[in-house]
């Protein structure tokens, strides 16, 4: 028969060996509202990507709940409709967000909704003065050759600059830009069955 100090002892190395399999085991809720901020790691342009490329995004402070179980946690997501710049038409770049993964591991598909982000639209400014010098130089030559006149450079040069400013630029979420989401449905992070099988 044990003395009531080795069941103590024994009490005690029992608990202490339990203690990080229920803290493992416990669960981490992502929960409907949380705002999210986070941090493109790449770059997706209206110009150059497509309907289904995927890209992630680096968790960053406030962390939701101010729970540091979110540092360098990160959102997976792909992009669902692209617009390229063009002509009179206006760009368009839209994405969903598909998952979030913790540092350990824990994961879930996760429904979020965009509530802000780092939209840059590209600088149209060296296409419209590229365009308006060509423009003047072919207006200018037409305008001498054709009609003897020196006002077709000018003619050109307007008509040049309005064309490139009617060309719209594309617009991207470069490495870096912030991205705020919020959570529109609480889900349990887990980890992967297989992962969680081998604990």
């Amino acid at each position: 028969m044990k003395s009531p100090r080795q069941l103590i002892a024994a009490t005690a190395i029992a608990c202490a060996c339990l203690l990080p399999m229920v803290a493992s085991a416990s669960t981490v809720r992502l929960a409907a509202g949380s705002m999210v901020t986070s941090k493109m790691n790449s770059t997706i342009d209206s110009g150059s990507a497509h309907a289904g490329d995927t890209f992630s995004m680096t968790v960053q402070t406030p962390y939701p709940n101010n729970n540091s179980v979110y540092t360098s946690a990160r959102l997976y997501g792909h992009i669902t409709r692209v617009v390229a710049a063009g002509q009179g038409q206006n760009p368009a770049l839209e994405f969903a967000i598909d998952k979030m993964t913790l540092a350990n591991g824990r994961q879930a598909a996760v429904s979020m909704m965009l509530q802000s982000q780092e939209t840059q639209r590209h600088n149209n400014l060296g296409n419209i003065a590229i365009t308006a010098v060509g423009g003047m130089i072919v207006g200018n030559m037409i305008g001498k050759s054709l009609f003897n006149s020196k006002l077709g450079g000018p003619a050109g040069l307007i008509a040049g600059a309005l064309y490139a400013s009617n060309k719209k630029t594309n617009v991207s979420l470069r490495t870096g830009s912030v991205v705020v989401t919020e959570v529109r449905q609480t889900v349990a992070l887990l980890y992967p069955t297989a992962t969680a099988s081998r604990r």
